[in-house]
């Protein structure tokens, strides 16, 4: 890759699923939060799968080839995306043993291998490809820039319970302009009532004190949240972590307490 850019591995920790057959639309248009009829070859957009109470049952992204689709998932997914084909003419095929997936955060100017499918990508451009690249950065450096720029990860920041609404995934994920899809009621009734009982914030404390994971969070003396990732950011010199709040405390600038020390909240997920 040309430029100057940083390149992360993806392949293991992520899914890829192949979805074909005459009824892949209408099949997957049904399965998640976002609208997928609207896409046209080349094209992709993010989604949430969801339960029938509205919570998750992973995400990522949905890209429209030629003949078919192909999901770019949390592993795991395809089980419950299986067991909804009945009568339609659909076929899910694990491909993640012969693409691989990259990450390329900065100059994406450089050329792209051949037969490399791209996606946006919060962090950068995401690239999927049965070509071999070069990773040039490492777990650890990719989970301080996810943490600095408030994208949350799935099986740490947002699970099978997390609602897509609390995870700051609403302008990103959802539509509210399509038809039916499992777990529409649940979110269709948060859109009218205007709230979540939590929202996932990017938080912070001064000096040399690190937050960790399952940390909790206080005002007064009451629990209102629970930290969910937590690095330590050279870049800001402080720790910073994502965690959920409660609604009303789900605000920039919000004190809470941890540890006997003050946590701010920086922003909402999201936002």
């Amino acid at each position: 890759m040309d430029g100057e850019s940083l390149i992360a591995d993806l392949t293991e920790v992520r899914s890829r699923l192949r979805v074909t057959g005459a009824d892949r639309v209408d099949f997957l248009q049904g399965q998640c939060t976002n609208d997928v009829r609207r896409l046209r070859p080349g094209e992709s957009c993010y989604a949430a799968f969801l339960n029938a109470k509205g919570k998750m049952r992973g995400e990522g992204q949905v890209i429209c080839l030629e003949d078919s689709f192909l999901l770019e998932v949390n592993p795991g997914l395809a089980p419950s995306l299986e067991k909804f084909i009945i009568t339609e003419d659909v076929t899910i095929e694990d491909v993640s043993a012969s693409m691989r997936e990259w990450l390329v955060i900065g100059d994406e100017s450089g050329k792209i291998p051949p037969k490399t499918v791209t996606f946006k990508h919060p962090l950068g451009l995401g690239l999927i490809g049965e070509k071999s690249m070069t990773g040039t950065i490492a777990e650890e450096e990719l989970e301080v820039l996810r943490i600095e720029a408030g994208v949350p990860k799935w099986g740490v920041d947002m699970d099978e319970n997390t609602i897509p609404n609390e995870a700051g995934l609403e302008a990103r994920a959802i539509s509210y302009d399509k038809g039916c899809y499992i777990g529409q009621e649940t979110i269709a009734r948060i859109k009218t009532y205007g709230h979540v009982n939590r929202r996932l914030v990017q938080i912070t404390v001064e000096g040399e004190s690190v937050l960790v994971r399952s940390d909790k969070l206080l005002v007064e003396g009451r629990e209102v949240g629970q930290v969910t990732s937590a690095v330590r950011s050279l870049r800001l010199g402080k720790s910073v972590a994502l965690g959920y709040v409660r609604r009303e405390f789900a605000t920039a600038g919000a004190k809470l307490n941890w540890n006997n020390e003050t946590a701010e909240v920086l922003k909402v997920c999201g936002e």
